[in-house]
């Protein structure tokens, strides 16, 4: 089911032949650099991919896989997800693309169109990113999407900083 097209992107739900270019991507350490378990192996990105789907079926909404349009290739994934942080329930607009698509604009019009498909799924909490001091490019995309640093905190025993952005209109 496509859920946001782009000029240059489509943004779809994943299916099960999308394993072999996601597996790639997950196995890419500059692209998991910023995760907090690292690189995957192909079970784990198949676990990914069924985490998604399920996902998809209990909340309505989830990651979804990133279309090319010149390519028709997947590059990546953005969507959505929920997390309790510091007891609070979140809606984080979360993204990766493969290397070759970095320094693009592609990440930025990925996560600019899920966020104005996903602002329904918010519950009046807004959307934020959940994002390492380090991760620089992170920073810039959810700064594009009009976010701002709200404050630093403890994610998964990791040290991050929250961006929110509370409306949009």
């Amino acid at each position: 089911m496509i859920v946001a097209e782009t000029e240059r992107l489509i943004l779809r739900h994943f299916i099960p032949t999308d394993i072999d270019p996601l597996a790639l991507i997950v196995a890419d350490p500059e692209v998991m650099r910023f995760s907090e378990k690292g690189v995957k192996t192909r079970a784990e990105a198949e676990d990914f991919l069924d985490a998604m789907l399920y996902h998809y079926q209990k909340h309505g909404f989830g990651l979804y896989a990133v279309i090319h349009k010149e390519s028709s290739e997947l590059i990546g994934y953005c969507g959505l997800l929920l997390w309790t942080i510091d007891d609070r329930q979140e809606t984080e607009i979360g993204y990766r693309l493969a290397t070759a698509y970095w320094g693009s604009g592609l990440a930025t019009e990925a996560a600019k169109a899920v966020r104005d498909y996903g602002w329904q799924f918010t519950q009046g909490n807004g959307l934020i990113c959940i994002i390492e001091s380090a991760n620089h490019r992170s920073i810039r995309v959810a700064e594009k999407l009009g976010m701002k640093h709200e404050k630093d905190t403890a994610f998964k025993k990791i040290k991050v900083r929250i961006y929110r952005l509370q409306s949009w209109e």
